[in-house]
């Protein structure tokens, strides 16, 4: 009986360490990201998980980036407006506006959002405060 309670922790603790070991995969530090909202810097990388339905916050992205480089701003974030989990409905800066414009921004407050156009793209990616 001792035995197989051994051999029974043992497997526990082998399943524990291979899901510590996933969840670390999951997000490779080159697939990590900062998102800014309301101003302040919540770090995020992207699922595997198809998202259909709504609802779903709003991304706002720019190529030339807003402040410290960073490129998206988001309308919502755990405790910051009504946020929804990591549902996102994607925007992107229109071409032919000059994204230089939004250098300093952090917060969605900072953007005209007629600047942004739907891309059409749903996706799922959470929000951690950093």
């Amino acid at each position: 009986m001792r035995s197989h309670l051994i051999r029974f922790f043992a497997l526990a603790a082998a399943f524990s360490l291979a899901a510590v070991v996933h969840t670390s995969r999951a997000a490779p530090p080159s697939q990590r990201g900062t998102i800014w909202a309301g101003c302040e810097q919540y770090g995020t990388f992207g699922t595997r998980a198809v998202v259909k339905n709504g609802p779903f916050d709003h991304l706002y992205k720019s190529p030339a980036g807003f402040r410290d480089g960073i490129g998206a701003i988001s309308d919502a974030a755990p405790g910051y407006g009504a946020y929804n989990g990591g549902r996102w409905e994607e925007y992107v800066l229109k071409a032919g506006v000059d994204g230089s414009k939004y250098a300093n921004a952090c917060s969605v407050s900072d953007l005209d959002l007629n600047d942004f156009e739907k891309t059409g793209n749903y996706f799922q990616c959470p929000m951690l405060k950093q």
